[in-house]
């Protein structure tokens, strides 16, 4: 999505959970409806989250918000989504797709070579944060500490047996 070199624009109706928030947050655009509302749910069955995931959270909507949809798993509505500028708009579910293809329609009337290289820098701009290999290193290993525990096949046999998983932090 990011590399696509035009604007995507994605429509949000119902519940987006888990890697589906990832998509809908690297999206351009996004427009919902007041039924849409995001979770970021790994904790819930004992899932380490991808990094490059972890940072485009915390570009988007800063480390407050992130870490309490990650440690939470709840979701958040549709009103708080638009506040945090998650979600550019909200519109009634029947009006959906028709405000979706006026917001392309007014990208479409623009030049499409000045916003390939907008899109471009944008992209370029907001994965430029410093990150040395070292830290890179740390945190992949943090990931497969939480990838190889036990917890982790609990959650994800708890999540197979539709239980609620029993963590013991090991």
């Amino acid at each position: 999505i990011q590399n696509t070199p035009v604007p995507v624009i994605a429509m949000a109706e119902g519940s987006i959970w888990g890697g589906a928030c990832n998509i809908a947050f690297i999206c351009d655009i996004l427009i919902g409806t007041k039924d849409t509302c995001l979770a970021i749910t790994p904790a819930k069955i004992g899932v380490p989250y991808n990094t490059s995931g972890i940072l485009q959270f915390l570009d988007i909507i800063g480390s407050h918000i992130v870490k309490e949809m990650f440690f939470t798993a709840q979701p958040i509505t549709a009103e708080r989504a638009l506040s945090l500028g998650i979600i550019n708009h909200l519109v009634d579910a029947g009006n959906l797709e028709a405000f979706t293809i006026e917001i392309a329609n007014k990208i479409i009337a623009n030049s499409p070579l000045s916003i390939q290289v907008i899109k471009e820098q944008l992209t370029i701009l907001g994965n430029a944060l410093p990150m040395t290999p070292q830290t890179f290193e740390h945190i992949d290993m943090l990931r497969r500490v939480a990838g190889t525990s036990n917890d982790y096949l609990e959650g994800i046999q708890a999540f197979y047996d539709k239980r609620k998983p029993t963590f013991l932090g090991e």
